[in-house]
């Protein structure tokens, strides 16, 4: 194997790797800290935890947060899969130019971000 086509090779997994970190540190970010998503095999416990704990919960508030964390961790682990079978997918047809979509989607995410940390900050100062 040439030198060129071993660097290609490792652009891959290191440009995999990068979207992976930006991801993860964007989406805690964007939720405050409340979403970790790289950390599948957390989510899977805390979901089985939380399963269990529907039994056990009477109080119609806590059973309604429940339910709401149940579903945030079921979109998180649904579209997590979905995402690897339609990037696999795309990248067939494709090849690397499938990263640009959620690369433009990370940078809308970040300015929107952006955008709503000026408005409360704009909104606290002139209150």
């Amino acid at each position: 194997m040439k030198n060129e086509q071993l660097v290609h090779l490792m652009f891959i997994p290191a440009g995999l790797l990068f979207a992976m970190g930006l991801q993860n540190a964007l989406v805690t970010r964007v939720s405050q800290s409340v979403v970790r998503t790289t950390h599948l095999t957390g989510l899977f416990t805390d979901l089985g935890i939380e399963l269990s704990q529907l039994f056990f919960y009477r109080d119609k508030e806590d059973q309604r947060t429940l339910r709401r964390s149940l579903f945030l961790k079921l979109m998180i682990i649904g579209f997590f899969f979905l995402g690897g079978i339609i990037g696999g997918i795309c990248y067939r047809h494709f090849a690397l130019k499938t990263l640009l979509l959620p690369g433009a989607l990370l940078l809308f995410a970040l300015w929107y971000d952006r955008l709503l940390f000026r408005y409360y900050s704009l909104k606290r100062k002139f209150r």
